[in-house]
């Protein structure tokens, strides 16, 4: 008996340590409806296309991320931001 209560808490441990990893990944973060941040400042970024503006998003990103410690979310956060922005610049042609 006690065997099988032993199973069944490995097995119900498993399965909440299953549940609790997926809620972490979240969604998909193309989607602008479950990513983190601002909706604004994604907005900004996807849809920039004045290479001043998105280097002026970039910068701020980077300063907010250097402001923040390492495991910060909002550093996390600033890191997506600016990545995003760089991305968005090298699509637009503002690398030359």
């Amino acid at each position: 008996m006690v065997g099988k209560f032993r199973e069944f808490c490995g097995t119900l441990a498993l399965v909440a340590f299953a549940l609790i990893v997926l809620a972490g990944c979240g969604g998909d973060s193309s989607d602008p409806a479950t990513r983190p941040g601002s909706p604004a400042v994604w907005a900004r970024i996807e849809n920039g296309t004045d290479c001043a503006a998105l280097q002026s998003e970039f910068d701020t990103a980077m300063d907010n991320a250097e402001a923040r410690e390492s495991g910060d979310p909002y550093r996390d956060l600033s890191l997506d931001y600016a990545k995003a922005a760089d991305d968005r610049m090298e699509e637009v042609g503002c690398y030359g």
